[in-house]
């Protein structure tokens, strides 16, 4: 399965499922555990809904990472 993740196009391999969910995507891209905001084709996906909203072939990912600073 292709998508785009931050705009570069990505094959995901080693998932089970035909259409996986944002959840194990984002632990088959190495985010696992790290504090990150995600948008799946434009639309933000809430922390709670990751489980839940499945990932297809051509889907964009945005996945964002706080920065600190000051």
């Amino acid at each position: 399965m292709r998508i785009r993740v931050n705009g570069e196009l990505t094959e995901l391999g080693g998932l089970d499922d035909e259409n996986p969910r944002l959840d194990r995507v984002l632990v088959g891209l190495g985010y696992q555990g790290r504090k990150v905001a995600v948008a799946v084709n434009e639309t933000f996906v809430p922390r709670a809904a990751w489980a839940e909203r499945a990932i297809e072939s051509g889907d964009r990912l945005d996945v964002v990472a706080p920065i600190q600073g000051g």
